[in-house]
């Protein structure tokens, strides 16, 4: 028994040096002080007590009021234009001349006609009045002053027909005079000088009116209750955006179909729009937003502001410290890029706007001078 415990007595130094030199080899450097984690660049805004307008956001076409294809009324060649494609023209304008030498041919025949059926009418009148007296003395009989009536009668009749036809000639004439039929922007000429054209058939132009001009546009059903409370209330003003220009124009809500699409759950909708510096063309594009209501002193943030977590709807409050506190809160509705703030935040308050992906409670925060804004 004594020699195994000596072998026993033995192995403790041993194993003393060997786990001496591991540490030596595997013994962490010495490190200095840990260094904070660098700020994240963030922009921030100020929570703010304003009016709100609560909006309705839609997509539209733009469409004329009135769309008028321009047709001849009779058949023949164009002769002449004389208006300037894709320019405004006025009701009565002339825009194109039909060749009327064919016409102006008729209406000379015509007139001749009623010249001679006039002469004729004076004859046939003279003889009757003398064979009233010839029947008086006995001269004449009876059925030769009837057929001497009759004789008078049918040339009144001719002479009737004549101006009439002479009447039709000249508005068939009239007809080679091609008007605008209203206000209203020319399209492209359809027929150049020298098409031959029929009578209602071929477009010789389209006229669209565009003062005032339609904005068409699509809402889905659950909106309808608000959009007509708020016709009850007065006018629906509605604003449109179209790509590449800046400024707004303003309308009013102007139609509501009397139908839901039953497979698209969305109404038919239109605003009008005076239109006067012609900012719509028919078949643009626009960003259409109408004005339901109004909130009058509200507290408001970016809609960008509000993370959505697990807990609710929060914000970063920036503190004075540079560092960032999670602040649950609670909302109303939005509109136009703004959410309101029913609860959890005052007014003067910063809230970061971007960067809150890079963000934890007590996070450090650097916000530049010009990513600093207000609704």
């Amino acid at each position: 028994m004594r020699k195994p415990f000596i072998l026993l007595l033995l192995c403790f130094p041993i194993a003393g040096a060997v786990g001496l030199q591991l540490y030596r080899d595997h013994k962490p450097a010495d490190v200095g002080p840990v260094s904070p984690a660098p700020a994240v660049s963030v922009t921030v805004a100020e929570v703010q007590r304003r009016d709100l307008a609560l909006t309705v956001a839609a997509v539209g076409r733009a469409e004329a009021k009135a769309s008028v294809p321009v047709k001849s009324r009779i058949d023949g060649q164009v002769a002449q234009t004389s208006y300037v494609e894709g320019q405004p023209v006025r009701k009565g304008q002339p825009l194109i001349r039909i060749d009327p030498a064919v016409l102006e041919t008729q209406q000379r025949q015509a007139n001749a006609v009623l010249s001679r059926d006039t002469a004729q009418l004076t004859k046939v009148q003279g003889d009757y009045q003398r064979n009233l007296g010839l029947v008086a003395q006995g001269f004449i009989s009876q059925s030769a002053l009837g057929q001497s009536k009759a004789d008078l009668e049918t040339a009144q009749s001719n002479l009737k027909a004549d101006r009439a036809a002479f009447d039709n000639a000249g508005l068939q004439l009239g007809f080679t005079r091609i008007t605008a039929p209203m206000d209203g922007v020319a399209g492209a000429l359809l027929a150049p000088v020298g098409s031959s054209v029929k009578a209602n058939d071929t477009t010789l132009l389209v006229i669209n009116q565009v003062q005032p001009i339609y904005v068409t546009f699509t809402l889905p059903e659950s909106h309808l209750a608000d959009i007509k409370r708020a016709q009850r209330r007065g006018g629906v003003a509605v604003e449109a955006r179209v790509a590449g220009v800046q400024a707004s124009v303003r309308g009013e809500l102007a139609f509501i179909d009397n139908a839901v699409d039953s497979t698209t759950g969305a109404i038919t909708a239109k605003a009008v729009f005076a239109n006067t510096d012609r900012a719509l063309t028919p078949g643009q594009f626009a960003q259409v937003a109408l004005e339901l209501d109004a909130l009058h002193d509200v507290l408001v943030v970016p809609a960008t502001a509000v993370e959505s977590g697990i807990d609710g709807p929060y914000v970063f409050i920036v503190n004075a410290d540079s560092t960032v506190t999670l602040q649950p809160v609670k909302l109303g509705p939005q509109s136009d890029g703004y959410q309101v703030v029913a609860s959890g935040l005052a007014k003067g308050q910063r809230v970061v706007m971007t960067g809150q992906a890079r963000l934890r409670d007590k996070s450090r925060v650097a916000v530049g001078a010009a990513a600093t804004r207000t609704p």
